[in-house]
């Protein structure tokens, strides 16, 4: 039997596969020959002779072994890179039997050359059969070798990276968010000097409003730091009251606004005490972008079996359709608006196992639903890490605002 250059790596397991069926294929075709050999009666007996049962049936574990390891090697999680290896071995394995076994019969006597043929066949399937189980072992061994190594490169990388983030966290505490208080603070004492309607007054407002924007960002950004740190045991929390507590801070944004909710009595979940602010952006995204006149609120609960449902409905302009596949995501670093509303609502909603979706959107209002489990998550992980300084977001299209 010829071995069959290498001439891709994404071959091998098609090869192994090729090898199996031809040495299957060559035992057929001897069975044949011995068969139609001296004639039918002296045929049966070549063909049941005990030295080529015994070398089909001690051979057959090894084929199948072959034709299992392609089908196999190409599902398994090996990179495609090793596979050169798996079928080096395989020719390696395959020639030291074969040499191996060519010295025996120089030495001891072959009756015929039905029996040579039958005993180089032999060697050449079990030869190749320790080849393949030896490749595929040493590709298995550099692949969790690869894994590992890997695993300990990404772990001291995101160390770097959080211990990065935790100096920022405090940077933005200490610093920028005290200077923002003390500007907030000056602020109220010039608008206090000023009458309303002077440009006085409404430089100061400015000043505060300004300064109140930066506040929230430092405290979203502070959020989204705790959202990415490992996650314990949640705790059983109701959202009925957290949601009251929120549909009553929506005054503040508009006096006039209307909200009408449907709740039941309760609704617990598994969460933790960042949730309130899950419900406040939703609730708080439907006020400010809504030029209704009066804007309203619908807040609907739903408990089921396995989840609960929070829609959160407006009668606002909708959300335009081309900030809609990119409504939860990021806000560009070049917007003019850094809020990060919408996307740190979904940030919060899958360190909480759930989910967020816009269900409806047009001019007459838009739909928005938050699904929570709850059960506990079977195993309490750590939340995928996103580094809410990178530049993975810095080529997406810009939107305004929380994300509507």
């Amino acid at each position: 039997m010829s071995v069959l250059p290498l001439r891709s790596a994404d071959s091998v397991p098609e090869r192994l596969v090729v090898t199996a069926v031809a040495l299957s294929l060559l035992v057929v075709a001897e069975g044949v020959v011995r068969l139609l050999d001296g004639g039918l009666a002296d045929g049966a007996q070549l063909l049941f002779a005990g030295e080529f049962l015994v070398g089909v049936l001690t051979m057959v574990p090894f084929v199948v072994g072959i034709a299992y390891a392609g089908y196999w090697l190409d599902r398994s999680t090996i990179e495609p890179s090793a596979y050169t290896r798996v079928w080096w071995w395989t020719v390696v394995g395959t020639a030291a039997s074969l040499v191996l076994n060519v010295a025996l019969m120089a030495v001891l006597p072959v009756e015929s050359t039905l029996l040579a043929v039958a005993w180089l066949r032999w060697a050449v399937a079990v030869g190749a059969g320790l080849g393949v189980a030896i490749g595929v072992t040493e590709a298995r061994a550099i692949q969790q070798a690869t894994e590992a190594e890997r695993n300990a490169v990404r772990a001291e990388h995101l160390e770097v990276q959080r211990d990065l983030l935790d100096y920022l966290n405090s940077l933005l505490r200490h610093e920028v968010l005290n200077a923002s208080n003390v500007i907030s603070g000056y602020a109220d004492l010039l608008r206090a000097e000023h009458e309303e309607g002077t440009p006085g007054y409404e430089h100061s407002e400015t000043i505060r409003r300004k300064s109140e924007e930066v506040t929230r960002v430092v405290q979203d950004v502070r959020v989204l730091l705790h959202a990415t740190e490992e996650r314990t045991d949640f705790e059983r929390v109701d959202v009925v009251p957290i949601l009251r507590d929120e549909v009553e801070k929506l005054a503040d944004l508009d006096e006039a606004v209307v909200v009408e909710t449907d709740l039941p009595e309760s609704a617990v979940v598994y969460a933790d005490a960042l949730l309130p602010r899950v419900f406040g952006n939703v609730l708080a995204n439907a006020v400010e972008h809504n030029d209704s006149d009066p804007p309203k609120v619908w807040v609907r609960g739903r408990v089921n079996e396995d989840t609960v449902s929070i829609d959160v409905e407006d009668n606002g302009p909708g959300v335009p359709e081309e900030d809609v596949p990119t409504l939860f995501e990021r806000p560009s670093r070049r917007a003019a608006d850094h809020g990060l509303g919408l996307y740190l609502v979904a940030r919060l909603v899958k360190h909480y196992c759930g989910t967020v979706e816009l269900v409806e959107t047009g001019p007459e209002g838009s739909t928005f639903r938050i699904t929570l489990p709850r059960e506990p998550p079977e195993e309490a992980t750590a939340s995928p890490f996103v580094d809410p300084f990178s530049d993975e977001r810095a080529e997406q299209p810009e939107r305004d605002g929380d994300g509507q």
